[in-house]
């Protein structure tokens, strides 16, 4: 990066460094993500005000100085202004701003991450999708972008596609009842004892879901409905592989799932 850049970027994490002064962390399309000082920001009149806050998608002006970079202008595009409207989007907003800092590594671009990011901030503000359905498939589309999809399109061991299936977490496949039955008789090897195994049931309705949610055009991402005997099957199992395939959780996942239970 040079010492001077234009770059637009989402404030994915904010940390207060002053009376005045905040470190902005920002998901930008060109250089992943970057850590910037908005010196003054904290200030009411801060002509950064209304662009240093969290959630915020903005057009920066960076310029460096010692190892940190300091914003020098910036004009926002937008402020996803609704997502303050209620708790539970604010939490849900945090939590994939959580995944995304989680995720997203300096100098490594991530232009069709950014844009899912971007297109469920505004589907949480906007309120014309539950908020159940946002999340599910937020984590089914990043698992999918950031490269470890699950196999869905079929039992892996014989390639049955109708009826229940299991997925297994975390392998990543899908098994239909007969080949799990089958398996369950074969002695397990000691790595296999060794290893954590999360099998989710899924519907014809919810994997369809998942199938949906990892290839469908992004602009019409939550864009289907789902039977109620379908969403919690959804709901959880994505929740459920792309927690286990990043190896951590998120306090802003917990304190979510608090206020909506």
């Amino acid at each position: 990066m040079s010492a001077l850049v234009e770059v637009k970027g989402l404030v994915i994490r904010t940390v207060d460094l002053s009376e005045n002064d905040k470190l902005l962390t920002l998901f930008t399309e060109e250089y992943g993500k970057i850590t910037a000082v908005a010196n003054g920001s904290r200030a009411l009149k801060s002509r950064y005000l209304a662009a240093a806050q969290l959630f915020c998608y903005s057009s920066y002006v960076l310029y460096q100085r010692g190892e940190r970079y300091w914003v020098r202008e910036v004009s926002l595009i937008e402020s996803f202004f609704d997502l303050r409207a209620e708790l539970s989007r604010m939490s849900l907003a945090a939590y994939i701003c959580d995944v995304a800092d989680g995720v997203v590594e300096e100098n490594a671009p991530e232009k069709d991450f950014l844009r899912l990011v971007l297109n469920s901030l505004y589907a949480i503000a906007n309120g014309k999708f539950a908020q159940a359905q946002i999340k599910a498939v937020f984590e089914m589309r990043a698992a999918a972008v950031l490269g470890f999809c699950p196999m869905l399109d079929g039992c892996h061991t014989c390639g049955k596609t109708d009826g229940e299936l299991y997925l297994d977490v975390m392998n990543g496949v899908l098994s239909c009842p007969e080949c799990r039955s089958l398996a369950s008789m074969q002695p397990i090897t000691e790595e296999e004892s060794r290893t954590a195994s999360i099998i989710c049931r899924l519907t014809p309705g919810a994997l369809a879901a998942m199938q949906y949610a990892v290839s469908c055009p992004i602009e019409r991402l939550f864009s289907f409905r789902l039977h109620a005997d379908d969403e919690l099957l959804f709901y959880q199992s994505a929740e459920k592989y792309l927690l286990n395939q990043l190896e951590r959780g998120f306090k802003s996942l917990d304190f979510y799932k608090e206020i909506t239970s």
